[in-house]
C-alpha cells in the first residue's frame, strides 16, 4: 500500500473528463500536489472540492504552476462529473476521471473524499481524509519552502514513537477493526440516511455554509514496529448561526454512537 513516506507513483490510465486518450500523471521536481479523490454523488466530497476551487481562486496567482489541485472521480462516467463540475463551476482544479484505472487499488482508497500532497521531490507526504487538515493553504506554502509537515496521516505522525516511562505500546484503547468497519457501515445505511432526511436538521442546515457529520477510518501497518494502527474518528464540521449549529449538535448527538473520537469543528457565524 502506498502512503505517507512513499515515492508518488505515477497513477495511469486516467481520462481527463472532457475525453480524450488514456494519459498517466507524471510528478515533476518543484511542484506540490493535492490528489483529491471524489465523487459527484458524495455529500461529504462536495464542500472540500469546494475549497480545492476557493484556494486556486485567492491563491492561484501566488502559487503559479507550482501548485496542482488534481480532481479524480470515481463517478461510474465522466459525463456526470462534467456536468456538476460545470454547474459548481470547479473549473481551476484539474479534473479526470479514473475510468479504467486501478488507481484506486494502487493507493488503497477505499472511501471518497480521499486526498494525498507530495511534496517537491514527488513524496507522499499526507494521505487520509481532507478534515484531517486544518490548513491546506499553509500545507501548500510550507511544502513549496521544502519544508516538512506535521499531523495525521503524515509520515512523522506514522514514525514509531518511544513509550514514556511505565507505558507500554500497548497502551491505551484497543479498537477492535472488525466492530469499527460494522459500525460504519451502519452508519452509511442507516444513521447518516436518517440525518439526511431528519426534519430539525434540515430546517436549519439548508441555511449553513457547511453542515456534515463522516466516519473516517485509517488503520495503518507499521513495518518497523509490525504492528497495526486504527484511527476511528467522526467529524462533525458545523458553519453557521449558533443555533442552527446547536440544533445539529444535538440531533447528532442523539443519532450517532460508538467508540470513535469525536472531532467537532464549529464555527458561529
Amino acid at each position: 500500500m502506498l502512503g505517507a513516506g512513499c515515492q508518488y507513483d505515477p497513477i495511469k490510465n486516467i481520462v481527463p473528463i472532457e475525453g480524450g486518450e488514456p494519459l498517466t500523471l507524471e510528478h515533476k521536481a518543484g511542484e506540490v500536489w493535492l490528489i483529491d479523490f471524489w465523487a459527484t454523488w458524495c455529500p461529504p466530497c462536495q464542500a472540500p472540492m469546494q475549497h480545492n476551487e476557493d484556494m486556486l481562486v485567492k491563491r492561484g496567482a501566488d502559487w503559479g504552476d507550482k501548485v496542482k489541485i488534481i480532481a479524480i472521480s470515481i463517478d461510474q462516467t465522466a459525463d456526470a462529473v462534467v456536468k456538476h463540475v460545470d454547474a459548481k463551476d470547479w473549473k481551476r482544479p484539474i479534473h479526470y476521471h479514473r475510468a479504467k484505472s486501478d488507481c484506486s487499488e494502487q493507493y488503497n482508497v477505499r472511501g471518497v473524499p480521499n486526498v494525498m500532497l507530495v511534496d517537491t521531490t514527488g513524496k507522499i507526504v499526507f494521505k487520509g481524509h481532507p478534515a484531517n487538515r486544518k490548513d491546506l493553504e499553509a500545507d501548500f506554502d510550507t511544502l513549496l519552502k521544502g519544508e516538512p509537515i506535521t499531523g495525521p496521516g503524515t509520515e512523522e505522525e506514522d514514525k514509531p514513537k518511544p513509550a514514556a516511562e511505565g507505558e507500554t505500546e500497548a497502551a491505551g484503547k484497543d479498537l477492535d477493526a472488525a466492530g469499527c468497519l460494522a459500525n460504519i457501515d451502519t452508519f452509511h445505511t442507516e444513521v447518516a440516511p436518517a440525518l439526511q432526511k431528519n426534519e430539525k436538521i434540515a430546517a436549519v442546515a439548508k441555511n449553513m455554509p457547511r453542515a456534515f457529520c463522516v466516519m473516517v477510518y485509517e488503520e495503518t501497518y507499521n513495518v518497523t514496529s509490525k504492528k497495526s494502527k486504527v484511527d476511528w474518528k467522526n467529524f462533525r464540521v458545523l458553519v453557521g448561526k449558533q443555533e442552527d449549529i446547536d440544533v445539529c449538535k444535538a440531533e447528532i448527538d442523539t443519532s450517532v454512537k460508538g467508540d470513535f473520537e469525536v472531532v467537532l469543528r464549529e464555527h458561529a457565524v
